[in-house]
């Protein structure tokens, strides 16, 4: 055999495995010599991830734009890797993950996802590759979560309606006599255990004792509220009800009751009684490249990663080092500066009985 035959023939034979593998869906493995070091939370080895691509699922919106220019884009810069933006659905999850083809690489999810998940939708995050050593103490809740951002679930009252005797607690929000006024509450097609723990703890329910039954206690106080209620089922319309008035005082994220102050509604936050908010970032069960889901996760987690994300989308960092440099005005509507004060979710409860949960708050909001 000649040497160009030769040379055709091993061309051929190495087209047909390429295309056997483009069928197949299979992947060159990541290669075994890479060193990322000795973790060091917010740095990554320089080029360790050239011609590596990953990709971020998160809620879209200026909330992962943010998160993009502030840290993804370094991260690509300096580890070489290429990031793309996607928007994360759950049922697009399970199906790839069912399916054997993952293209995400990490997600931002819920708290009570990642734990119903955690290893069957999610891989157990593996701490040796993280360094957890600036992260606010108890914010992991689950073996497959590491702390994605922080906010509050807050009541957002009036200040021309209150004057000087503005709402303090859980109890004054459902107190129509003392301070009287429609309210909007959550009434979204998914439910947070936090939208569930603030009526109760207007009811002075002790939270570390809660039981089943406490479901229907807690969607009778917000019925409680009668003609005074009015809700809201996305984080747009509660802003927009406490900008026009028509609620003067609204159960809702921080970040929506700051952006009516922003926009110059007479809008504050109660952080006297409120509670805790983290979303997950996740790593998908299956995932192509772990080692490099994981070293994305550690530059993520950065003082100056953290403190950048929250100037472009005003949302809390998750790092306790971080000091965003942000107006009066968003100051006055950050979670983390108030952390200690914040009443966290009991998680474990409630994924145990997350069917009843949602069960509850579905026919509630639906009115079957």
């Amino acid at each position: 055999m000649t040497l160009s035959r030769t040379l055709s023939a091993i061309a051929m034979t190495g087209a047909a495995a390429l295309l056997l593998a483009a069928c197949s869906g299979a992947e060159a493995p990541p290669p075994a010599d890479r060193d990322f070091g000795t973790p060091k939370v917010g740095e990554v080895a320089p080029g360790v991830l050239d011609g590596v691509t990953l990709t971020y699922a998160g809620p879209g919106g200026i909330f992962q734009e943010g998160q993009d220019e502030a840290i993804w884009q370094p991260f690509a810069k300096e580890s070489g890797a290429t990031m793309q933006m996607d928007a994360f659905d759950s049922g697009k999850l399970k199906a790839m993950v069912d399916g054997g083809n993952v293209s995400w690489d990490l997600v931002d999810t819920s708290q009570v996802d990642s734990a119903r998940g955690c290893g069957t939708l999610y891989e157990k995050i593996d701490r040796s590759l993280i360094d957890t050593s600036e992260i606010p103490e108890g914010t992991i809740t689950d073996e497959c979560m590491i702390p994605n951002v922080m906010y509050g679930f807050v009541i957002a009252y009036n200040t021309e309606a209150f004057g000087d005797n503005p709402p303090k607690s859980a109890a004054d929000f459902f107190d129509t006599e003392k301070f009287p006024g429609k309210r909007t509450v959550p009434q979204t097609t998914y439910v947070d255990p936090q939208n569930l723990e603030f009526p109760l703890l207007a009811d002075g329910v002790d939270m570390d004792n809660l039981k089943p039954e406490h479901i229907d206690q807690a969607i009778a106080k917000y019925d409680s509220l009668g003609d005074d209620m009015i809700a809201w089922s996305t984080g747009a319309q509660a802003q927009q009800q406490l900008e026009s008035g028509e609620a003067v005082m609204g159960y809702v994220w921080s970040g929506r009751g700051y952006g009516a102050a922003e926009a110059g509604a007479p809008i504050a936050p109660v952080w006297d009684e409120w509670l805790v908010a983290i979303d997950s970032t996740a790593i998908p069960k299956g995932v192509k490249d772990p080692e490099a889901s994981h070293a994305a996760i550690n530059y993520f987690l950065g003082a100056k990663q953290q403190a950048g994300m929250t100037e472009l989308n005003s949302m809390s960092p998750v790092n306790v080092n971080a000091d965003p440099q942000v107006d009066d005005t968003l100051a006055e509507w950050l979670a983390s500066t108030r952390f200690e004060t914040g009443h966290v979710p009991d998680f474990d409860f409630w994924v145990e009985n997350y069917d009843a949960m949602a069960k509850a708050w579905a026919t509630w909001v639906t009115g079957a």
